[in-house]
């Protein structure tokens, strides 16, 4: 089926403010995007051209730990920071919108809203139930936690001094992603009018958590849940950690993944009329299920299968925005840009945010541009490099048949398969999801391999691009979740990760496996390297988060241990890497000189049907 274009608006500039870590990730900020309607001012870096930050016009007072009792009795600690007047420095009038984040982590700065605060807004800090100085269970988004989000909600609309009745909800990672089950449990005509969830995605065992069904990083995150949130978090992260190591039912997904799985909730939030701004980043570890969210929300805003790629013909909305910088997680956002989305939403201000007709905003790796267009995937037809003689990758299948051996373990020289594409002689852009299809067979009843892409420039320069993960156990695709181009090259593979099935040994299988997506610029004489291994190295499985495949399971080590993997090329075994290739001239932008900093200009780009492929 044909279900995409590369449909490109307008640029747009605006300044970064840097917060970074796990923890903090409380105040994030968006993208905003030139409206096409009469008025637009190319010389302005606002939406509409006419809106700008507010000045500060409050200071700000805290109260701390208030006590907010919950349908069951139990009480959830709450900070409220408020406007207070400059120059009495008493309480503002008011009354105002609020903002409220729902954290669980220990060295929260209940202040960190100030910003918002001081252009007149209430900001509430709510902790989560059994964390820090919460009581009551911790149980990692449960439905109870949804419910405990939507009773805040109605608390901070209706019994918070000085609140107008509107509230937004904002934050990033954990504070992101339970924005979700709370506009899910709140409804339709809550008090809810928009969201700002960042540094999350439609995935957790897909993406933080598992890579290929393999726990990735991101576990340790539990085996130090409790140094990290208090309260009695402890015990529950290393249960979880237990059960998953010995292969048990959450080592798959099963019920417990699948109630966690924000992406379910898509059409959710679309019948409860709650727009929402995504951020995320290239390095985060919701890089690709963020994008894959944008994409759930516009589909079901237009009432069409939630979870398929974008038709090609799709209008985007302005209501569901994501913006993809640089950097890790909750890294190089912005508080204007919220300040923005808010004001537009909970104020009613007149900012243009919303009427953009391109709401997917990405920066690209290696020129440092910024790129707006609205349809995802973005490529209509993927381009194959098969994998050949010689270790090369070439983009017509080879004549030859052959196969290449790599082992089970650490990166090594018989551990280690690396392809080379010929240079690009007119540059390229990589432009979205990227998949492996690997003919491959081992000498166990499992099997491991680690796709890992790379631009090499033409001085010999090494930038790391993107990988994903097959394990042959859990290789398995839910037809009905995975997409494919108008040819059936696999564009997003959707594992099934349900159950494990052996793999027999020697047995020759196709294995289509997602690699997550970038926007990446391919400079002229450069080539694309991809490297193939089957572990990764133990130095690299120390950080808390990660998205690599550090930590087999019990069963699946043994299942793995003293293989050696074959990897086919040829006529009939046509091993490839699929990229989502454009020529190199598709966007117009301006080169950004500094990676961190948004930076867009009002240039309109070529149009929805440009022959922006090869």
């Amino acid at each position: 089926m044909k279900w995409i274009s590369a449909r490109f608006g307008w640029l747009r500039t605006a300044a970064v403010i840097s917060v970074s870590g796990m923890v903090l990730a409380l105040l994030s900020c968006g993208l905003a995007e030139e409206g096409d309607g009469a008025g637009a001012r190319a010389s302005s870096p606002w939406p509409g051209g006419s809106w700008a930050p507010a000045e500060v016009a409050y200071d700000s007072k805290l109260d701390s730990q208030l006590p907010v009792e919950m349908s069951d009795g139990v009480i959830l600690k709450v900070d409220v920071s408020y406007p207070t007047d400059p120059v009495t420095g008493q309480r503002a009038r008011g009354p105002f919108p609020v903002l409220l984040t729902q954290t669980p982590y220990l060295n929260t700065q209940s202040t960190a809203g100030d910003y918002f605060v001081q252009r007149g807004y209430l900001f509430v800090t709510a902790y989560v139930r059994g964390t820090t100085t919460s009581g009551g269970k911790f149980s990692f988004f449960s439905k109870r936690d949804a419910r405990d989000g939507a009773e805040l909600v109605t608390w901070a609309a209706t019994r918070l001094q000085n609140s107008n009745g509107k509230v937004g909800l904002t934050g990033g990672s954990y504070a992101g992603i339970n924005q979700m089950y709370t506009v899910a449990e709140a409804g339709a005509h809550s008090p809810i009018q928009a969201i700002a969830p960042y540094c999350m995605g439609a995935e957790f065992y897909r993406e933080a958590y598992f890579a290929g069904g393999i726990p990735t990083q991101t576990l340790n995150f539990q085996r130090v849940i409790g140094s990290s949130m208090g309260g009695n978090t402890a015990p529950i992260g290393a249960a979880l950690v237990d059960e998953i190591n010995s292969g048990g039912p959450r080592a798959y997904d099963g019920a417990f993944w699948q109630e966690r799985t924000p992406g379910n909730l898509a059409q959710k939030i679309v019948d409860a009329g709650v727009p929402a701004l995504l951020w995320s980043s290239n390095g985060d570890i919701y890089a690709q299920s963020s994008l894959e969210l944008y994409s759930y929300f516009q589909n079901a805003s237009r009432r069409l299968p939630v979870f398929g790629p974008m038709p090609e013909d799709q209008k985007a909305t302005g209501r569901y925005q994501v913006i993809m910088s640089q950097g890790g997680h909750c890294e190089n956002q912005d508080q204007r840009i919220t300040l923005e989305w808010f004001d537009t939403w909970l104020k009613g201000a007149r900012t243009g945010i919303e009427s953009t007709t391109t709401p997917l905003h990405a920066h690209e790796m290696v020129s440092d541009r910024w790129l707006n267009t609205s349809a995802y995937p973005v490529v209509p037809s993927y381009t194959r490099y098969y994998l050949t003689a010689n270790r090369a990758l070439s983009p017509t299948v080879p004549d030859a048949t052959g196969n290449d051996n790599v082992a089970w373990a650490r990166p090594a020289a018989n551990s280690t398969l690396q392809y080379d594409s010929p240079a690009f002689e007119n540059g390229g852009t990589l432009a979205g999801p990227i998949s492996a299809s690997f003919y491959a067979s081992s000498t166990t009843s499992n099997l491991e391999l680690i796709a890992t892409v790379q631009l090499i420039g033409a001085n010999g320069s090494v930038t790391p691009v993107s990988s994903g993960t097959v394990l042959g156990s859990l290789a398995a695709n839910d037809p009905s979740r995975s997409w494919s181009d108008a040819h059936g090259v696999p564009v997003r593979p959707y594992g099934k990760y349900t159950a494990p099935d052996p793999v027999p040994a020697g047995a020759i299988k196709k294995y289509d496996f997602a690699i997550s997506p970038r926007f990446a610029h391919i400079p002229v004489g450069s080539k694309l390297r991809l490297t193939v291994t089957t572990q990764t190295p133990t130095a690299n499985c120390s950080p808390l988060l990660g998205v690599d495949p550090c930590f087999p399971t019990a069963p699946e080590a043994s299942s793995l241990a003293g293989a050696t993997e074959t990897i086919y090329y040829g006529p009939a075994t046509s091993s490839s890497l699929n990229l989502p290739l454009l020529k190199a001239d598709c966007w117009q932008s301006t080169e950004n000189p500094n990676p961190q900093v948004p930076y867009w200009n009002a240039s309109s780009a070529a149009g929805a049907r440009t022959p922006c492929q090869k």
